[in-house]
């Protein structure tokens, strides 16, 4: 019995999850307000992510924000492919991040296939995502993720609309180290956010006690009142660790990729 109420749970916050990613994409699209997009994405996940960090249920919390991702990155390239001149007014830095990422499509000139170039620009990012979850409760940070997502799939859906071939374009729009990126932002950001939550707590004993926020049986049964937040360390390295993948295997695949990505966009190797 206990076994199908979790399922029913976990299928309700599935949905409830994705028709928020889809609300809030099509609103951002009919208000035309590019500075709103981001915070209304950031806004379907980030009660859920905050409350399972407080009580602790840090798997929870990482299986939620991978599947909102997905929700968002699927959202906001399909709305793209629907309504690319209405994507480029609204989705920001999309248009400037797909015109580089076409001209080293086309070209393999430019940061994406150069260490030197795309390194200190994802180590400033991730520099400032990481302070941004320690010192907002990971508010912020997921601003700032959803504001990278979204441009990233503003790329793919123009990739899949300008393409010879949309389905090559879709399965290799997202390149395997986007997608360890994003996992590794995801894990240090939830070890941040968790940090964050104790060092409130431990120096002031006023600090909210989220971990006693009752939520019915929604969720797992809360924490003691003498427990507080330690630092989940192995999901920082967790993230770094994925980080590091990131430009391990983008350092290695990007001219591989280039060249996939070249075939899909006008069909063949120049």
């Amino acid at each position: 019995m206990r076994i199908w109420y979790e399922f029913r749970r976990n299928i309700l916050t599935a949905m409830l999850l994705a028709i928020g990613t889809v609300l809030t994409t099509g609103t951002s699209f009919s208000l035309s307000m590019p500075k709103l997009m981001p915070f209304l994405g950031a806004a379907v996940i980030y009660p859920l992510y905050l409350l399972l960090i407080a009580r602790r249920c840090y798997n929870q919390a990482m299986l939620w924000v991978l599947w909102w991702a997905i929700c968002q990155s699927l959202a906001v390239a399909g709305a793209t492919v629907l309504a690319p001149e209405r994507a480029t007014e609204v989705v920001l830095n999309g248009a400037i991040y797909t015109e580089d990422m076409f001209h080293w499509i086309r070209t393999g000139e430019g940061s994406e296939g150069s260490l030197q170039l795309f390194l200190p620009l994802h180590l400033r990012e991730y520099a400032l995502f990481s302070l941004l979850s320690l010192v907002t409760l990971g508010s912020a940070a997921l601003i700032l993720g959803t504001y990278l997502l979204n441009y990233m799939n503003f790329y793919v859906g123009q990739l899949v609309y300008q393409s010879s071939n949309p389905w090559l374009a879709a399965l290799v729009g997202w390149p395997p180290w986007s997608i360890l990126r994003v996992v590794g932002y995801i894990a240090t950001g939830l070890a941040l956010t968790a940090l964050a939550l104790n060092l409130g707590h431990y120096f002031s004993r006023k600090f909210p006690q989220l971990d006693e926020v009752q939520a019915g049986e929604w969720f797992s049964p809360g924490l003691s009142r003498r427990s507080t937040l330690k630092f989940p360390h192995q999901y920082f390295l967790v993230g770094l660790g994925f980080l590091l993948g990131d430009l391990l295997v983008k350092a290695t695949l990007a001219p591989i990729w280039q060249q996939l990505l070249q075939i899909a966009l006008i069909g063949t190797l120049k």
